[in-house]
């Protein structure tokens, strides 16, 4: 009996090891460059009346943005630029259950913060026709002039109460859905200043995760183990059960 129990003790040990000596235990969705039918486009005010300058040119491994906000007093000015993950632009999306970061490589000039704001379809509001009603999950970043590598954990994203009070969503309804991620966003930090030009070069935004393929077989093969050490011991104390009652009679 405590040989087995040594070898299923040492079985799981070996497994744990190999676990977390996998390379592959992590998953990496990459959301630029672009793959499948993944699209980028750039938005300013202007459609709005307003004044904003955007500039957007786009290559294979690198996109590049500047603004400048427009510096009409009391008019909203904005600009920024979006990433569709969804395929053929239907209501398929990406499922980041697992995701526990979110990876950016990036050349800044004149900003020290963007906002990142990553929108996910929620059943109990979301109209797709309307982009604002996806859930909003939103993280200032800081940022240094140069090229740059962020990592941020993705718990940090949040869903800031002006969504709740702009959508007239009811506050309780906490659901992140991140098995339903729509579009990627990057657009100014809160204070950046108006008619001051920013530019980004960007070179990746990623995503990586627990692998719940790698972590689904471990859970598998520690179950079977959990299941055979637990029918050994039944044997076992059956056994015993049995020895007694006969030397008793």
């Amino acid at each position: 009996m405590t040989k087995t129990y040594i070898t299923i003790i040492a079985i799981a040990v070996a497994v744990i090891i190999g676990y977390f000596a996998m390379p592959s235990r992590y998953f990496i969705d990459s959301v630029f460059p672009l793959h499948g039918d993944a699209s980028v486009d750039a938005y300013d005010d202007t459609y709005d009346g307003g004044s904003s300058q955007v500039a957007f040119t786009q290559a294979d491994s690198s996109l590049s943005f500047s603004c400048t906000l427009g510096g009409e007093e009391g008019q909203s000015a904005w600009c920024g630029f979006v990433i569709d993950l969804r395929e053929n632009g239907e209501e398929r999306y990406r499922d980041w259950t697992f995701v526990d970061s979110v990876i950016l490589d990036l050349y800044a000039e004149g900003t020290d913060e963007v906002l990142m704001k990553i929108w996910t379809y929620d059943p109990d509001v979301t109209d797709t026709l309307k982009a604002r009603t996806f859930r909003l999950l939103m993280k200032e970043i800081p940022l240094v002039a140069g090229r740059q590598r962020i990592s941020i954990p993705m718990e940090q994203f949040y869903t800031p109460e002006f969504w709740f009070n702009d959508e007239h969503v009811d506050p309780s309804l906490i659901d992140r859905h991140q098995e339903t991620v729509a579009r990627v966003e990057v657009a100014p930090g809160w204070n950046h200043p108006r008619g001051k030009k920013f530019s980004l070069k960007v070179h990746e935004i990623a995503v990586k995760g627990l692998s719940n393929f790698s972590f689904g077989v471990v859970m598998f093969i520690m179950l079977g183990l959990m299941i055979v050490a637990i029918g050994r011991t039944h044997s076992y104390n059956k056994e015993n059960e049995t020895q007694k009652t006969e030397s008793d009679a």
